[in-house]
């Protein structure tokens, strides 16, 4: 420095100030502050290794301030991964072009003081002979505290005498108004780093507050924590690729574990963290372990628990909870290469810059993986020829790998060329995923990240004979000029990403246009002679398939409502019909209750089926499907291109099935039909709709007109429907107490009257209903089986009739004869109680049917019950959690015989739960909440095996992706085996194949001899 000197004066308690005098204590003016970065300040730009001075990124990054303040002075942002230069981006831009008053807010108190540090002297712009040693370095203030009132005027000199101010949101948003009119005065350019957190509301108030100041917002990612962008325009943005391939950053190699007992989960983390430090020492890499917990507490329990044991590598433990000298004490430890291990919270968090910090063990994650991959990304930056990759090592069983790591990729799409995911874990249809992309050949545009491409699944077909394919052809349909092309001829799959400009509608002016891009997607299903095709442009995409396939022609018409095949239970929700020429109205649709209408005109007249729309199951879930009769057939949801290529392989096989007869499709296809009564047939299943009955919350609450108490809808349950003079009577159970409500349904309309029982509202939100008029805005769904087997299912005044089908057996191999006898049961005793009766059927069933290496076996009777039992067995091999659902019900008669009462309620408790099926973590919780209802009620459990921490760990397992399995049982000794009518046969028929139809499941049964 010279001739100059520096010196740091305290400003309240811990305010420092920092500014150069010459060799009498003076203070520089600002015309020789100027004069001496303008003549001191000579910039260079590192192109090699053997060149010194700002590396291309920064240099870039400078030129784009420079060029975007010719023009404008509205906010900037730029882009640059952590490691490539931001603080020597922010010091040379601040010197170069000579700004006197800055700003910079940093998130943390740790990067603050760095920052200030830096500051102070222009970072290590003077190692890279960019400033001479006559420079007067800046007068730098760091802001931490508040001052007293009789200080604030010091403040605010310091604050007018400050070239570089270096402070938090937070600090900044809490000045008095009085300093707050002097800095706003003052400041020239405010930059913010760290800009993803703007979001936050501090930040976003600071902000507000300087606009029409030149703001620059420096960030690693121009997405916002809450996953939006960042405001600003984007005038530089320097990728994590390139940053790679510049040779800034080394690959982060990522260790996911999956461990759901959190007990065993720190252990597991610290193992392979220490392993891979031990490999990376053995390499001569001076690599040093960072492990990182989510407070004090937590750090302190893991350096005595754990990594104290270590003792070889010196482990040391940094938090604000430490002395201040211990700390300085221990970091330097690490700096300096003694420590090799560093247990720590926050202290090396965005901005801190160890080069040997390679490993981290993130014991607790930020708010998501991508946050915490992100701050990972520090660790990838290369220093020196002694450092390897970074590696990072957590738990992810709290988290669904895949969404987290799209949601990273969403964000920053280079994370693909950054990380290395090392798992065992990995899934088939992953890596087969994976292996579908290395097969294309891309275009000019190399960015396009094929994985990360999703799809609205549809497709029109054309029927292709020969195997020909001009592939160059779709240089006649697009513009080659503007289109990205993605191909592969090993799978004869075609993508095409088309920019295209137009005018915009509200303006002449030529140069405002607006641009999109249209989206193309061909697949050559060579099996089937079927080219299908997905797109944004059904004009281009016909002069695609021609250009490309120039034999092929289009599939139309009925062919197309071949699609619908195999689809169970479909429930047909709209239809359009196209009407004969002849006519005066040309098209007509139907829905709702007008469906069978439709489906009756479609099937008898000559009218055309236009399009369609409906719901059903296949293949063991539920699903939407559409189809056109102009050769479209499409799902509401969106895909890969692989999964898209699967299903278009379906469809194509169907569609050329000659033996698929569409008109079969629509007669047995489901609709609505109005009612003015009841069906004939006996009521046996009744519940509530689907969202009410699986949920555990306790937003929507019935509470007793005259009483105060409160109950959660899951601590009820809809009981014995009836007809009584043609009208609906159902029981309605709150824990032990019985209400009788009934349904009307009359000529026009339907309504429900309380016949027993204390008045009861519905508290739903803010609102208090009646249960009355609840019931009519939520309609419970009846089943009522009629002697033939037909089911007919009512909801409100609509009713949809289900035939049995003829060709189905009774599964007599799922009955399995059980002598009740041997194990001293009372038939006629259902439940075990709370006293555990040994003499119950539920009992017995708990102790001789359920499988006892199931790792839970739940007592779950009562109003509000999933099943009497729920066993849940966990395959961690296989990633699989198995449930088993059993239904319990006491014989009506002192022996088992063939009486068909002692089957309705439990063959309709047994359709009802399969609505849990998908509602797989909602049966978790609602096990969890009726085992606390039980403890605080009576202070007993109902795990007859396992705990609430198995049910939590369940739950983590559930969320991360485990696969699920569901088995459903009856146990009824009321039935014999042996005397089975047809009458009984149909109820358990109807069971059986309610389940078959949904989601594929076999019901078995245990009855007596």
């Amino acid at each position: 420095m010279g001739k100059y000197k520096n010196v740091i004066s305290l400003i309240g308690r811990d305010n420092k100030l920092s500014r150069c005098t010459d060799a009498k204590g003076r203070m520089f003016k600002r015309e020789e502050l100027i004069k001496s970065w303008k003549e001191s300040y000579y910039e260079r730009v590192s192109r090699n290794q053997d060149e010194i001075g700002l590396r291309l990124p920064q240099f870039g990054a400078l030129s784009a301030i420079r060029a975007h303040w010719a023009t404008s002075s509205s906010p900037a942002t730029l882009v640059l991964p952590t490691g490539t230069g931001k603080s020597e981006t922010m010091y040379a831009t601040i010197i170069s072009e000579r700004i006197t008053s800055t700003l910079i807010i940093v998130p943390s108190n740790l990067l603050r003081e760095q920052i200030f540090e830096g500051a102070r002297h222009f970072g290590i712009l003077p190692k890279l002979e960019m400033i001479s040693n006559k420079v007067i370095y800046p007068t730098t203030f760091l802001y931490k505290s508040k001052v007293r009132e009789e200080d604030e005027k010091i403040l605010i000199n310091a604050l007018e005498d400050a070239n570089i101010i270096v402070s938090t949101p937070s600090m900044i948003k809490n000045m008095s108004s009085s300093v707050w009119d002097k800095l706003l005065e003052k400041i020239e350019v405010v930059i913010f780093d760290e800009a993803h957190h703007l979001a936050a509301p501090d930040w976003k108030t600071v902000r507000e507050r300087f606009l029409g100041k030149k703001i620059l917002q420096f960030t690693a990612t121009p997405f916002r924590n809450d996953g939006k962008k960042i405001d600003g325009k984007i005038i530089f943005n320097y990728g994590l690729a390139l940053a790679q391939k510049a040779g800034y950053f080394k690959p982060i190699d990522f260790y996911p574990i999956q461990e759901f007992d959190e007990r065993k989960s720190d252990e597991e983390i610290a193992k392979i963290a220490i392993k891979q430090l031990e490999n990376d020492l053995e390499k001569g890499y001076e690599h040093v372990l960072l492990a990182r917990a989510k407070n004090r507490k937590r750090a302190d329990e893991l350096y005595k628990k754990i990594y104290s044991q270590y003792k070889d590598y010196n482990p040391v433990v940094i938090h604000t909870g430490i002395s201040p000298a211990q700390r300085k004490k221990n970091l330097q430890y690490v700096k300096n290469g003694k420590a090799k291990i560093v247990v720590c919270v926050d202290m090396f968090g965005e901005g801190i810059d160890i080069p040997t910090l390679k490993i981290a063990a993130i014991h607790d994650k930020y708010k998501s993986l991508p946050i915490t991959l992100q701050f990972i990304g520090r660790f990838a930056r290369t220093s020196g020829n002694k450092l390897g990759n970074a590696k990072l090592i957590t738990n992810v069983a709290m988290d669904d790998l895949k969404e987290s790591i799209e949601e990273l990729y969403h964000q920053n799409s280079d994370w693909n060329q950054l990380l290395n995911i090392h798992s065992n874990q990995a899934i088939s249809k992953e890596v087969e995923l994976d292996e579908f992309i290395d097969k294309f050949e891309k275009g000019h545009a190399k960015e396009i990240d094929l994985s990360q491409l999703k799809m609205k699944v549809s497709t029109r077909m054309f029927q292709q004979f020969s195997k020909k394919v001009f592939i160059d052809g779709w240089k006649q349909a697009l513009d080659p000029n503007r289109t990205t092309w993605l191909i592969n001829e090993e799978d004869s799959v075609y993508v095409f990403i088309e920019e295209v400009e137009t005018k915009v509608v509200w303006s002449n002016q030529k140069d405002i246009v607006e641009y999109y891009y249209d989206f193309f997607v061909l697949f050559f299903d060579k099996n089937n002679g079927i080219v299908h095709i997905n797109e944004t442009d059904a004009k281009k995409g016909n002069q695609l398939v021609n250009s490309m396939f120039p034999e092929a022609s289009a599939i139309k018409g009925d062919l197309i409502y071949r699609s619908l095949d195999g689809i169970n239970r479909l429930m047909i929700g709209t239809l359009g019909l196209k009407q004969k020429p002849s006519g005066r109205i040309s098209f007509r649709m139907f829905a709702g209750a007008d469906i069978k209408a439709g489906i009756s005109e479609a099937v008898a007249s000559g009218s055309t089926k236009s399009n369609l729309f409906g719901y059903g199951y296949q293949d063991g879930g539920r699903i939407s499907i559409g189809c056109s009769y102009r050769g479209k057939v499409w799902m509401r949801w969106v895909e890969r291109i692989k999964f898209w290529t699967e299903w278009c392989q379906k469809i194509g096989n169907k569609v050329l099935d000659d033996t698929i007869s569409t008109n079969t499709i629509l007669n047995n296809s489901l609709t609505l039909e109005v009612i003015k009564e009841f069906p004939q047939g006996v009521p046996y299943k009744m519940s509530m709709p689907e969202t009410i009955e699986v949920s555990s919350s306790f937003s929507k609450q019935l509470y007793i007109s005259k009483e105060k108490k409160v109950f959660p809808f899951f601590q009820t349950s809809l009981k014995n429907p009836s007809l009584v003079n043609g009208n609906l009577h159902f029981e309605f159970w709150i824990n032990e107490r019985k209400f009788i409500f009934e349904q009307i349904i009359n000529e026009t309309s339907y309504s429900f009257k309380q016949i027993e029982g204390e008045e009861l509202i519905v508290k739903s939100g803010s609102r208090d209903v009646k249960m009355i008029d609840y019931l009519h805005e939520y309609s419970p769904e009846i089943s009522f089986i009629q002697s033939d087997g037909t089911i007919v299912v009512v909801q409100e005044n609509l009713k949809t009739i289900i035939k049995p089908k003829g060709d189905i057996e009774l599964p007599l191999d799922s009955f399995f004869a059980i002598d009740w006898d041997e194990f001293g049961v009372d038939i006629k005793s259902e439940s075990q109680g709370r006293e555990r009766k040994v003499d119950s059927i539920q009992y017995a069933t708990i102790h001789n049917i359920v499988d006892q290496t199931s790792d839970i076996i739940f007592d779950d009777d009562g109003s509000g019950e999933i099943a009497d039992i729920v066993s849940i067995k966990i395959d961690k091999k296989h990633s699989k959690v198995i449930f088993h659902l059993y239904h319990c019900k006491y014989s009506s008669g002192d022996l088992p015989g063939a009486r068909v009462k002692d089957l309705y309620e439990v063959c309709g408790q047994t359709e009802k739960s399969i609505m849990w099926n998908d509602n797989v973590l909602e049966i978790v919780q609602r096990m969890i909440e009726r085992e606390n209802t039980r403890q605080k009620s009576y202070g007993e459990t109902r795990f007859e095996k396992g705990s609430l921490q198995t049910l939590y760990m369940l739950r983590k397992m559930v969320t991360s992706g485990f696969e699920t399995e569901f088995q459903i049982s009856i146990v009824q000794p009321g039935v014999s085996i042996a005397k089975i009518t047809d009458p009984l046969k149909q109820i358990i028929l109807a069971a059986d194949t309610y389940l078959k139809d949904t989601y594929g499941l076999r019901l078995t049964c245990y009855f007596s001899e």
